[in-house]
């Protein structure tokens, strides 16, 4: 791989970008737009809808860092390139640059603090090189967009997989603190995860034999865990599509309020949630 295509994907946003809603009924509908919306209404009407600047947080940076670097490292074992830990080191920092110039800013709290982050995420990537979970054969595709019809659902269904390994498993990484509980993990992401394999079978006409979260935790002797879910049954899918269908007839009759609860925290939009008054303005 030449340090072109390195840069090239360093510049690369894992996924593709916040979509603003721009329509009474929605074009499409991501498993990540319907968990926003889901999670609370009011949060996706002030990100998607208005679409209010926010700066990024550091977490988010360096997540997206990561998967740059994942992504050519991965993109490398597929077209045959240079999967040397030095490449993926320098696509990483050349997306941890590129993204605080072209994304900022970066709610940084202190030099030491972005070096610090810099530094977690070299060794989090280094991590994953070196762990038994680490891709071994070339993989079926990366980062995958799929754009799809999904029965039962009035809008198709789209979204980006980071990975589809040669056996059709879709993967997801995820940039965690902490380590995950696997049952508690699956279950948060079974909207993601089950949307994957719907997509899949839409474009394929085959089942995937298992849905896999891959969680990159960044703690002080970085850890690389892998939650494996079983493909979904028909009832999870019926379950999983009906959820869809919430969030787009939602979006669709502008219902957006305050739903509050543990995300508050660390919500970006307090401030204007408690401006709310009723209704979307």
């Amino acid at each position: 791989m030449s340090l072109t295509l390195v840069e090239q994907i360093a510049r690369q946003s894992p996924a593709p970008p916040v979509e603003p809603v721009t329509s009474e009924v929605p074009d499409h509908i991501s498993p990540t737009a319907a968990k926003s919306y889901l999670a609370c209404s009011l949060r996706f009407y002030f990100e998607r809808v208005l679409c209010l600047p926010r700066p990024t947080s550091p977490a988010l940076h360096l997540g997206k860092s990561i998967h740059a670097a994942l992504q050519c490292f991965h993109i490398a074992l597929w077209r045959g390139g240079d999967c040397s830990p030095e490449t993926i080191a320098l696509a990483f920092d050349g997306a941890f640059n590129a993204l605080e110039k072209d994304e900022g800013p970066i709610a940084w709290t202190a030099k030491k603090t972005r070096e610090k982050a810099r530094e977690d995420g070299l060794r989090v990537v280094a991590a994953y090189l070196d762990s038994p979970e680490v891709a071994k054969e070339p993989p079926k595709a990366v980062e995958v967009f799929l754009h799809e019809n999904i029965d039962g659902l009035s809008v198709p269904l789209t979204g980006a997989m980071d990975l589809v390994r040669q056996d059709l498993t879709p993967v997801d990484f995820k940039s965690a603190a902490a380590r995950p509980d696997s049952d508690t993990a699956a279950f948060e992401h079974e909207i993601q995860l089950v949307s994957y394999q719907l997509m899949l079978e839409a474009a394929t006409g085959e089942s995937p034999p298992s849905l896999e979260l891959v969680y990159l935790v960044k703690t002080k002797t970085p850890q690389v865990i892998k939650v494996t879910s079983p493909p979904a049954d028909r009832h999870r899918k019926e379950r999983v599509v009906r959820l869809l269908e919430t969030a787009v007839k939602g979006i669709t009759a502008a219902r957006f309020h305050p739903q509050p609860g543990m995300q508050c925290s660390w919500c970006q939009f307090r401030k204007e949630c408690a401006a709310w008054k009723g209704g979307a303005s």
